[in-house]
């Protein structure tokens, strides 16, 4: 694979595609990759044409350059999409955590190519200080797999699952591998305050999910809403019960009905 750089005029970024119709790209989120929507491809294909791509410096991308500033990094995602569909292609966004600031600044700069736009656990507030997820050291393991995957699941439930019976051995295989891969350090970009930046840029109908137990909401969901509705007064909201932080994989049922509701009745 060859490093991404900000000069990078047509970077390739790796995806999983789905289905056909309208476009929707899922952006994942930090620590993680495109298998952050094993629950919600197929689902999402049955309407549309779903591309769920490995961010650069993750999964099953090329690495970047670690020294990219975090407007170096979106634009770099912008033209990856670019040279995935064209550049005049319309499309749909759902992007979260990490993912949903990446998506952000990808609307802004579409403008009116992007049709609808979800962002579930949303960043880009700022630095969330006082907030303690109380998350184990992965180095800590030191080299042992079964210690390894054991911290795994006590991180998941620590904040991003809240069911125990969702930190199956898949979802505990999947974060493994998503830490093991992980090139580029999100935080440059999610713990900017860049959605007060981007969010009065954006033309399309936006809707928010979150969680209800998502403790990475600092210092609140509720603040966190109150910012976009600065911009967006009616974007929808959709708040997840018995969910955590993973919403669309602790409750994958219902998150593909709230996305499958919003985005159907966003017309081309």
């Amino acid at each position: 694979m060859t490093m991404m750089t900000a000069t990078n005029a047509r970077p390739r970024l790796a995806s999983k595609e789905a289905g056909s119709g309208p476009i929707l790209i899922l952006i994942h989120g930090g620590m993680g990759s495109r298998n952050h929507w094993a629950r919600n491809i197929d689902a999402l294909a049955t309407k549309f044409r779903v591309i769920a791509i490995d961010l650069p410096g993750y999964g099953e991308s090329p690495d970047v350059d670690r020294d990219l500033s975090a407007d170096d990094y979106n634009d770099l995602v912008c033209r990856g999409i670019d040279t995935l569909i064209g550049k005049d292609a319309t499309f749909r966004l759902v992007g979260f955590s990490f993912g949903s600031a990446v998506c952000s600044h990808v609307a802004a700069r579409a403008k009116s190519r992007v049709k609808g736009m979800s962002l579930l656990g949303v960043s880009g507030f700022g630095r969330p200080e006082g907030r303690d997820l109380k998350t184990r050291s992965y180095r800590s393991a030191k080299g042992d797999e079964k210690l390894f995957l054991e911290i795994a699941r006590e991180n998941l439930l620590a904040f991003m699952l809240k069911d125990p019976a969702s930190a199956d051995d898949v979802a505990v295989a999947f974060h493994a591998e998503n830490v093991k891969r992980t090139r580029f350090d999100s935080r440059i970009v999610s713990w900017g305050d860049s959605q007060r930046k981007d969010l009065p840029l954006i033309k399309c109908p936006l809707q928010l999910i979150w969680g209800e137990h998502d403790i990475t909401a600092h210092p609140s969901i509720d603040a966190r809403v109150a910012i976009c509705r600065e911009f967006i007064p009616d974007l929808r909201l959709d708040i997840i019960s018995d969910s955590a932080h993973w919403a669309m994989y602790d409750s994958a049922e219902t998150v593909n009905q709230a996305l499958m509701e919003f985005h159907c009745h966003v017309t081309e």
